[in-house]
């Protein structure tokens, strides 16, 4: 990954590390588990990413975090290189299976213990060879407990985002600046890339382009527009899961090549009226449902219809993310939940046109807050048109 390394960029501290410790401790004791076992975006929340990390495990008393990477990647090379690159994990093993897990849970002498995982993530091939290895062992699913925790973002985190988003607008400053008929979409992609990366995006960031004379977002349809060039009054739709630190960055831009049709200025003028009603709906104590009735209802009011795909959603480190149970409105159903502060949302409503397949859609990101929202950025809600 690529980041800033400026004095004043946005980072992940160790007084955040250890926040994060303390929360999932306490929350480990209350549940009467010795240790926790995790992997995927849950082991980059205790690690804040290491090269080819596999799996970790936390013990409930304060003991160090032990982290097994690839085997690959220490073949050649002692732990110590990658304990000393970085301020977090200290405890750096090799191993491509539960090996290091097991000797870890004997060296705390844990083997009787009762231990949570995050059960999506562990493989049945990994979980096998634990039950094996540890047969007196039990271990319990605490997924719902890491997404509760991830749920509200810290200062940081928020500050991370925030920096991410700003990545991907660099990439439609590029777009906007160079992108015209004639001009290859893979080309364009190009672009936006090059730009996120000046702008300390991380390697890994991707940048979507799909375009045609009928506007659309759909991922296949931006995999064909790679080899197709642009043609005059095309629209282009771009989206990214830009990442600054390995957090995402994430909205939609719509840009016109040549002027526009009515059509497509009186669609993004309702996007814009859609979008407008629903952020002022966003506070604290309002629900998911309660956004998408918004979203329904501003829809009819503009003409144009609503999509499967309102496009509003939250995420953080993933892309999207999903409450935790503990944010589920009351007698709801799991995915309707109740909005609080320190929640990061894309809101970008998707609209399209009665009786055609032609979809627009524009927004931002956004933090909720004690009293509404703060967006995050600079960047204006609005349909570039590109000329010349």
């Amino acid at each position: 990954m690529a980041q800033d390394t400026a004095q004043n960029a946005p980072r992940i501290s160790l007084p955040e590390r250890d926040r994060r410790y303390a929360a999932i401790r306490a929350q480990l004791k209350d549940r009467g588990l010795d240790g926790v076992l995790v992997s995927g975006s849950n082991l980059f929340y205790l690690t804040n990413g290491l090269p080819g990390e596999r799996n970790g495990l936390l013990p409930t008393r304060e003991e160090p975090l032990m982290v097994a990477v690839n085997g690959r990647h220490l073949a050649d090379l002692p732990a110590q290189v990658v304990i000393d690159s970085q301020e977090w994990v200290k405890d750096v093993r090799p191993g491509n299976d539960a090996t290091p897990i097991i000797d870890r849970i004997r060296e705390l002498h844990l083997e009787k213990s009762a231990i949570g995982i995050t059960e999506p993530e562990i493989g049945h091939a990994f979980f096998t060879q634990l039950l094996s290895a540890l047969p007196d062992a039990r271990f319990v699913d605490v997924s719902d407990m890491f997404a509760n925790l991830r749920t509200i973002k810290s200062d940081q985190e928020v500050a991370m985002i925030e920096q991410a988003n700003r990545v991907f607008d660099a990439g439609i400053d590029a777009v906007y600046e160079v992108a015209r008929p004639g001009m290859l979409g893979v080309n364009v992609i190009q672009e936006g890339i090059r730009a996120m990366w000046a702008a300390g995006g991380d390697l890994d960031s991707t940048f979507g382009f799909t375009f045609g004379a009928v506007p659309k977002q759909n991922p296949v349809l931006a995999h064909l527009s790679k080899s197709r060039r642009i043609a005059e009054g095309d629209i282009g739709t771009l989206t990214a899961h830009a990442h600054y630190g390995q957090y995402g960055g994430h909205s939609d831009q719509e840009i016109s090549f040549g002027e526009p049709k009515k059509l497509h200025r009186d669609m993004f003028d309702a996007v814009l009226h859609v979008r407008d009603q629903v952020l002022k709906q966003v506070r604290a104590g309002v629900t998911q449902g309660d956004l998408q009735e918004t979203y329904q209802r501003a829809c009819r009011e503009t003409g144009f219809n609503a999509s499967p795909h309102s496009q509003m959603h939250q995420y953080g480190i993933d892309v999207p993310e999903f409450p935790g149970p503990a944010f589920k409105a009351p007698g709801e159903r799991a995915r309707n939940f109740v909005l609080a502060p320190g929640m990061i949302y894309s809101i970008s409503p998707t609209l399209v046109a009665p009786g055609s397949d032609d979809t627009l859609l524009g927004g931002t990101s956004l933090v909720v807050t004690e009293t509404g929202y703060r967006e995050l950025g600079d960047r204006k809600v609005e349909l570039l048109v590109a000329k010349g």
